[in-house]
């Protein structure tokens, strides 16, 4: 059985992400509705029903794509590791072992300069980013020198359980 998480947060994209979203489907569906259905006969009329249909569930379908797969950015502490992942469904996932961080700590950085926006992001050969709106995150500098940065919006909570958890764990040893 899985050890329950000590410490949990959910971050979800910023207001204007589910704006533009909105938009973007309205754009796109909007002007489709009215096609079909013009000569005002009844079998276009059928068609025009099923082209709506078919148009919303399709409309629909990215938007729940998007909010199963990277519509929030989860950070769990267990008693051994920091796990991440993305999406309602969290397919994508990182784990890292709190034996593999050397140090954790709150930073506010800027993810446009660093890493060129939000998202999964690289930022050189040891510098990641998994950040989903914001300049906070907490900074897990890792044994071999890596530099992840894990978007947060209370990266001070995050920050004392993961060193909780990391002296815990060194007392243990």
């Amino acid at each position: 059985m899985r050890n329950r998480a000590e410490y949990e947060e959910r971050s979800g994209w910023s207001w204007w992400v589910h704006l533009l979203l909105l938009l973007i489907f309205l754009a796109v569906v909007w002007p489709l509705i009215g096609l079909g259905g013009e000569d005002g006969g009844e079998g276009a009329s059928a068609s025009g029903g099923a082209r709506l249909a078919f148009l919303l569930l399709g409309g629909m379908g990215f938007p729940i794509l998007f909010y199963t797969f990277v519509g929030s950015l989860q950070t769990r502490v267990f008693s051994d590791a920091v796990e991440m992942s993305w999406g309602l469904a969290g397919v994508i996932r990182k784990r890292i072992l709190l034996e593999e961080i050397r140090e954790a700590r709150s930073v506010t950085y800027s993810p446009l300069r660093e890493f060129g926006g939000w998202g999964l992001r690289a930022g050189g050969k040891k510098k990641t980013a998994w950040n989903i709106r914001g300049n906070r995150a907490v900074l897990l500098i890792l044994e071999d020198g890596t530099r992840f940065y894990l978007g947060s919006d209370r990266p001070e909570g995050a920050v004392q359980w993961i060193q909780a958890a990391m002296a815990k764990r060194k007392g243990e040893t």
